[in-house]
């Protein structure tokens, strides 16, 4: 006997979601569902976009290939509800941050996103309003990060900071503005 239900079962780690970009002529209505935006220099080399992995270890910064911003969040399309990820530059982005900064958070942010000038590398414009969580019902957010290492083929390291922190500096050399090899906040600065 067949054992019915009414929905699939879930796909292991949720690796159902495409990218979206903002077209050229069309509109691009949704709402945020995560949190925060994730980003991430990025090269376009071999037909795709590919990490950049930082100009001392990277293969397509040493071939010139030139390297951009992208940001991601994840979305549900209006009126698909389709469950997304939507990338914009970092010309766009400043909307993005802007709302982050005025409401403490990006999810349940409704959006609009197109290009005025109808051309496919015109500039983004985003509008945002915010939505009532309580009204609408929005999924949890994926792993954003996870996802992208899965798109792009890369190990994911959960480990790794969202934000790459300065290397430490092996030693600190303060210059000498007394003549005695000591530096003094009270003397004048060297010349």
């Amino acid at each position: 006997m067949p054992i019915f239900s009414n929905a699939p079962p879930d796909l292991p780690d949720g690796y159902i979601f495409r990218i979206v970009r903002t077209p050229a002529t069309a509109l691009v209505q949704a709402a945020v569902t995560c949190d925060d935006a994730v980003g991430c220099e990025t090269h376009f080399a071999n037909n795709r976009t590919i990490p950049c992995e930082g100009p001392d270890v990277c293969a397509f910064c040493a071939d010139g290939h030139s390297r951009r911003w992208h940001g991601y969040v994840s979305a549900i399309m209006n009126p698909s509800l389709e469950h997304v990820l939507f990338e914009f530059t970092a010309q766009a982005s400043d909307t993005f941050k802007n709302y982050r900064l005025l409401h403490g958070t990006l999810r349940a942010c409704l959006f609009k996103a197109s290009r005025p000038s109808k051309k496919p590398n015109g500039r983004v414009i985003i509008h945002t309003a915010p939505g009532d969580e309580q009204r609408i019902r929005l999924p949890q957010p994926p792993n954003i990060r996870r996802l992208l290492c899965h798109i792009w083929n890369v190990p994911y390291n959960p480990e790794q900071p969202t934000r790459m922190p300065r290397p430490p500096f092996k030693s600190i050399k303060v210059p000498d503005n007394n003549g005695d090899g000591r530096y003094t906040a009270d003397a004048p600065p060297p010349k």
